[in-house]
């Protein structure tokens, strides 16, 4: 046990070194070898970014990983602590399924049924990409991976800016183990981790069994009443079955639920007050409650072969079935007052994947690996929006007393004025999609090495949209007789197909046994869909117009360079530049949803090092640089064309950076104790493509601090403060009220400390 336990220190200050874990910088799944003989010197680390073994140096791509040693020892539950470890890499999780996960400047935050992702997301390499499956409670988890820049080649749908991907432990079949752990700390949260791993047949067959349970209660005072806004209630489990007949074939099935059961998040609005409240956006919130309450569950099941089958052959298959099913309401306006509100009654997909991988490596100058792929996605969304047209003929916000009558112009009728117009909508979203890549690499010389690839998809997609405008009180609507979308209630489809090819090449050159450079190309799409909107009725008639959301496009070059200097120091270094075409982007009319903003470009640069100054103190960090930039750009908002063309992209910091410290030493006995610090910094941001001076967030930085003793024999005590200043910074500005003159604010976390004790034997 004192040797797995001084394993898992040393994994944690290999990764560390390679600005890996604490700065976060690349996709990889880091191992390191065993501990060198000069205490100072870097350790080894071995990464599969390209779907084999690799040192760190050799891959010609902007990656990143967080091992188990990493993510158990900062204690990342979410991607939103995690992300503040890596510039380049930016994530905002307002509710559990509503979050923004941004890559070099591009966003994968819309929640829509029907648009495809911008960075793809596998759990267990299987695609889970749409936003409302994106979150992932991080436990029991054997690494995290981040790749940056298209990835179209090997990971398909969605990764044409990059791709995250979250692999689980399995089971250890030769011995049991188990593991619990506790968490208490502010606003009364409490957290219980459980693992059990036990061989059924000694290095046969096995099983792996982790469960967690989750609360905290909300940090924002709704001065509307109720309980406090933005709490945690969440339940996870995972049971895991690995089979090995053969030391060459192995069989793996994972089942997994994760239910959310949190409360609402604090929307307020920025320029109006609710009575007894102001317009501050940190201070309580005052908001409605409405029905349903937000509620999440998440199911899956997975069935992963591997089976090396001849000399330096191998053969994957990753089958899947997941489903996801979401409700919630929402205050839109963000005040007491009942403006505007928000509900999805039922949001829920089904997915079924299944893909072949072949690889072949024998450890000459050619390696490769490709693939067959097949996913299908089943979804629903049934939405309702309501608009209080007493406070919008009012002039809500400016004027908050509501219009319960309305003159008629040149008349001396009053009308009377509905308390609500509805707006239901549907929409089912039906899409396959085949694919098959191939990528291989080829030693020119010993010093040169060619990476190239490509993949071809076929994507077939079917949307079917329906609405129906009603009001809560049947009294007739006067502004909105339409509502913002009526097709009487009758459903229309459209159907479009999506062909794509995005190939990639890399040169590597070695231009020392430790230092590489290379230089890349890349060609990344994410899918288009079919869309549908409606115009008023005439004559009982709805107009449906056909149409669609175009295939965006986007083409990456790069160039880098890795490598150890010292046998101390870990360095990386890497500059992009991306055009797009189409781009796609949230669009400020609520009625519109997603548009194609036409062309955008951007270029940055992205370094981060690692230095182990003693055997007990390693240094890293990491800074990137990001000019984001719309070349052409021109929307419709309300009726008016505007033109966006010279603005930034939106929650895209110029200047991002994170410094960390680490030092680890014996205390007495078999107990050592840590000290670890991590200050994560962005610049000034704009929330919302527009760039209002009034919607941006400031530049701010977080620092997290943890302090405590671990003993050989596997008990860790741990005292953390995370946001240890108490930084005041938002998750996002503008929402759905943006659209009717009401901007909100969503407050991220403040100040959290508490007390962790974990056993593991």
């Amino acid at each position: 046990m004192f040797r797995n336990a001084l394993a898992r220190r040393h994994t944690l200050r290999a990764l560390l070194v390679a600005g890996i874990s604490a700065a976060a910088a690349e996709q990889a799944y880091a191992e390191a070898a065993d501990a060198p003989a000069d205490p100072l010197a870097v350790e080894e680390v071995i990464v599969t970014a390209q779907k084999r073994e690799q040192k760190l140096k050799d891959v010609p791509i902007s990656i990143a990983a967080f091992g188990a040693a990493a993510i158990e020892q900062q204690n990342f539950t979410d991607f939103e602590r995690l992300s503040t470890r890596t510039p380049g890499f930016f994530v905002q999780q307002q509710t559990d399924s509503s979050a923004s996960f941004v890559m070099r400047g591009i966003e994968a935050g819309n929640a829509g049924a029907v648009s495809e992702p911008s960075i793809s997301f596998f759990l267990n390499d299987v695609d889970t990409s749409r936003s409302r499956g994106m979150l992932k409670e991080l436990f029991d988890i054997e690494r995290v991976e981040v790749a940056k820049g298209p990835q179209g080649t090997l990971y398909g749908r969605g990764s044409q800016i990059g791709a995250v991907a979250v692999v689980t432990r399995r089971p250890n079949l030769s011995r049991t183990e188990w593991s619990a752990e506790g968490q208490i700390g502010s606003y009364n949260l409490y957290s219980l981790t459980g693992v059990v791993n036990a061989p059924i047949v000694e290095d046969e067959l096995g099983v792996r069994i982790a469960v967690r349970r989750r609360e905290r209660e909300g940090y924002m005072t709704n001065i509307g009443g109720g309980k406090k806004l933005n709490d945690d209630d969440l339940w996870a489990a995972r049971a895991s079955l690995r089979w090995a007949p053969s030391e060459n074939l192995t069989f793996d099935v994972i089942l997994d639920h994760q239910a959310d059961n949190d409360g609402a998040a604090a929307t307020k609005a920025i320029n109006v007050a609710s009575p007894g409240g102001d317009t501050d956006w940190f201070s309580d919130a005052g908001q409605n409650r409405y029905d349903p309450p937000q509620r999440r569950r998440q199911t899956g099941a997975t069935l992963l072969a591997d089976w090396d089958f001849a000399d330096g052959w191998n053969l994957k298959s990753i089958g899947a079935w997941r489903e996801v099913d979401f409700a919630e309401s929402w205050d839109v306006d963000g005040t007491t007052y009942e403006f505007l509100i928000g509900r999805n009654l039922a949001d829920d997909q089904g997915i079924l994947s299944q893909e072949f991988r072949l690889a072949y490596d024998r450890g000459g100058a050619f390696r490769a690996v490709g693939g067959v792929s097949f996913y299908k996605d089943k979804t629903l969304n049934v939405s309702e929006f309501v608009v209080n047209e007493q406070h919008l003929l009012a002039g809500f916000p400016k004027r908050t007393t509501p219009m319960t009558q309305f003159p008629v112009p040149g008349t001396s009728i009053l009308l009377p004025v509905t308390k609500g117009v509805s707006t239901l909508s549907s929409t089912r979203n039906n899409r396959e999609s085949w694919s098959a890549y191939l990528n291989g690499s080829y030693d020119m010389t010993p010093r040169i090495v060619v990476d190239a690839g490509v993949r071809f998809t076929h994507d077939e997609a079917t949307v079917r949209n329906a609405s129906l405008v009603t009001t809560v009180d049947g009294v007739k609507p006067i502004a909105l007789p339409s509502g913002l979308s009526n097709s009487l209630g009758q459903e229309f489809s459209n159907s479009r197909d999506y062909d794509m090819i995005q190939p990639r090449i890399a040169v590597t050159y070695r231009l020392t046994d430790q230092v590489n450079v290379y230089a890349g190309a890349s060609r990344g799409l994410k899918a288009g869909y079919p869309q549908t909107t409606f115009a008023a009725p005439v004559n009982g008639q709805a107009r449906p117009t056909f149409g669609e959301v175009k295939t965006e496009e986007v083409v990456n070059y790069e160039i880098g360079a890795k490598g150890t200097l010292m046998d101390r120091l870990y360095f990386e270094a890497s500059a992009f530049k991306y055009d797009y075409n189409d781009f796609q982007t949230r669009a400020v009319d609520l009625t519109v949803g997603v548009v194609n903003a036409g062309k955008a470009s951007a270029w940055g640069v992205e370094l981060n090092g690692g230095l182990k100054v003693t055997p007990e103190l390693t240094l890293s960090g990491a800074y990137a640089y990001l000019h984001s930039q719309y070349d052409e750009f021109r929307e419709v908002v309300g009726g008016q064309l505007v033109d966006r063309s010279g603005n930034v992209f939106r929650m895209a910091p110029e200047h991002t950076a994170s410094i960390s410290a680490d030092y680890r030493r014996p205390l007495f006995g078999n107990w050592d104790g840590f000290v670890n610090a991590n200050c994560a910094w962005r610049s000034k941001y704009f929330l919302n493509n527009d760039n209002l001076d009034s919607e941006m967030q400031k530049a701010f930085g977080l620092v997290d601090l943890r302090l405590g003793a671990q003993s050989a024999d596997g008990v860790l005590v741990e005292a953390y403060a995370e946001n240890l200043l108490d930084q005041d910074w938002v998750r996002d500005v503008g929402n759905g009220g943006k659209f009717f003159g009401v901007p909100t604010s969503i407050r991220a976390n403040p100040r959290m400390v508490g007390l962790r004790v974990r056993i593991a034997r």
